[in-house]
């Protein structure tokens, strides 16, 4: 066998596992949106099994054909079958494309696939997985095309892949977290003050009031979007935070129940905001007082003088302030630390009166929509006016202060109906909360929603109170995915919806097409969730 014919065969050997890189692309994407965890991904892909194995099977069935002729060409002379090698090469590699084209086409992902470096990472790991699969078949004897089978493992190579590329992962994650608490720590030295801010839902809007309000005073950095993990944090600090911040706002997330543990010893912050404590994650965190417990976690690691601000909702949250021993403020109900008076409940925001406990009342506006963003802006106000922000900031801060997207986002569809955008939020008792802001609407009322996920043995009852909800706000229901919201659709009829009321469609663009060529101005459409790309 001269060296072309060497050339040849590695270059048939290999293409499977080539191909495998180019066919993996909505799976990559499945990892990011886990968080690039194993168990998050397994349920992906038992959720959507089609999507997880039709690629992979696609492009071995065109590997055993185009393999067999490759078998073929290897009898011929070497410089031929070199050259030969290559074309089939190239079109196993052309395919592969055009099939992971297909199963991932980026018009219709919600989230995109970002190419940070740890995707690169993942993507050499799996490579690396997919070639040593096809040397060990070479060298145990297995015959020629049988690499062709390679593709069709894609989801198991995949796997694979994140767990031996934890370990790596693990150590670049605690030298960014390192570097971050080196950076807090150096800027502490010279008068950075930290909060952290968590709770089962809210957190991103409080952050964002409580920006508001400090940056009228001092340079304020808050951490953007979502970003509340480790790895977030650690970029927002080391990229944005610089010596003119004097305040920095850390949103805290947990899906587990370390989570907030870990976040609070790499930031170490002197005050705490809790504002909800709700069924949320209860696939991972396993109960509700578990995640009690998780987002009390933050006050737990306070100084003795911090400072802890929590919402009174007469159950967990009023719990964890009960037995909390360090410098703490309540708000929401009248005679706590802060509450609301007068209060005016617009279609776009609200007006109110807020008051604290030292007898400093303040006439506000807000466009922020619902009850419970009071309770939110309550929350900020008392941790603003901790530091020093004067009342009158406080009002000019709410006036300013922007709706965030997907989180009961209010605007006017070009056909005429209003919209309200609470596709971000996920639980019940948010959803309450936006079915309150939907119900302060004139109109027609409809409600499109997947339903609950992450709610474990919860998640079927919860979906059926959903439907029992809805039905005694709106006029009509529109549920996305048959399968899911069957206990919506039970609820809604047990709560007395007609059935010609309800609609089902498999997926949001084919009830987005519905609702354009049917509702116009009079109609207000309620957006109750949206479910990630690897639950749809």
């Amino acid at each position: 066998m001269n060296i072309f014919h060497i050339l040849a065969r590695i270059l048939l050997w290999g293409a499977p596992a080539i191909g495998v890189l180019f066919i993996a692309k909505q799976l990559m994407q499945f990892a990011q949106l886990a968080s690039y965890q194993a168990g998050g991904l397994v349920r992906a892909f038992i959720r959507l099994p089609m999507k997880a194995v039709w690629p992979g099977t696609v492009l071995s069935a065109v590997c055993i054909l185009f393999l067999f002729i490759g078998s073929l060409i290897l009898r011929l002379p070497g410089p031929l079958a070199f050259l030969l090698s290559v074309v089939l090469f190239a079109l196993i590699t052309a395919i592969a494309y055009m099939i992971g084209f297909f199963a991932y086409q980026e018009k219709r992902v919600k989230v995109r696939l970002v190419y940070t470096t740890r995707v690169k990472r993942l993507y050499a790991a799996l490579f690396l997985v997919a070639a040593l699969l096809t040397y060990l078949m070479y060298r145990a004897g297995w015959a020629f095309g049988t690499n062709a089978l390679v593709p069709l493992l894609t989801p198991l190579l995949l796997l694979m892949a994140l767990i031996i590329i934890w370990p790596l992962e693990k150590a670049v994650q605690l030298l960014f977290r390192a570097d971050a608490k080196q950076i807090l720590e150096a800027y502490k030295k010279t008068g950075l003050r930290v909060i952290g801010i968590t709770g089962s839902y809210g957190k991103t809007t409080v952050k964002n009031i409580l920006y508001a309000m400090l940056s009228q005073t001092w340079p304020t950095l808050a951490t953007p979007a979502s970003f509340n993990t480790p790895m977030g944090l650690s970029r927002c600090i080391r990229e944005d935070l610089g010596q003119q911040h004097l305040f920095f706002i850390a949103e805290m997330g947990a899906r587990h129940p370390q989570d907030i543990r870990v976040l609070c010893r790499m930031v170490k912050p002197e005050a705490g905001i809790l504002t909800s404590i709700g069924p949320q994650h209860l696939q991972t965190m396993g109960s509700i007082k578990q995640v009690a417990a998780t987002k009390y976690d933050l006050i737990r690691a306070l100084p003795k003088d911090g400072f802890a601000v929590f919402y009174d909702d007469g159950k967990l949250a009023r719990e964890g302030y009960d037995k909390t021993g360090k410098p703490k403020a309540i708000v929401g109900t009248e005679g706590s630390d802060a509450w609301a008076e007068d209060v005016t409940l617009l279609e776009d925001g609200s007006r109110f009166t807020l008051c604290f406990a030292d007898e400093v009342r303040l006439p506000v506006s807000t466009h922020l929509a619902g009850e419970h963003n009071i309770n939110n802006i309550l929350l900020a106000a008392v941790m603003a006016r901790h530091y020093g922000v004067t009342p009158q900031k406080i009002a000019l801060a709410l006036e300013q202060v922007a709706p965030i997207p997907s989180r009961l986002q209010i605007n006017m569809h070009h056909r005429g109906y209003k919209v309200i955008n609470n596709g971000f939020n996920s639980n019940p008792d948010s959803s309450r909360k936006a079915l309150e802001v939907l119900a302060s609407q004139q109109g027609r009322l409809i409600v499109v929603t997947p339903g609950f996920i992450e709610l474990g043995r919860q998640e079927h009852r919860s979906n059926r109170r959903l439907g029992n909800d809805i039905a005694a706000v709106a006029d009509m229901a529109i549920l996305i995915g048959e399968k899911h919201t069957r206990p919506i659709k039970t609820g809604l009829l047990e709560s007395g919806m007609e059935e010609d009321n309800i609609k089902v469609f498999p997926t949001l663009s084919q009830a987005n097409l519905y609702i354009e060529e049917l509702f116009g101005p009079g109609d207000v459409l309620l957006y109750e969730n949206d479910l990630p790309d690897h639950y749809a």
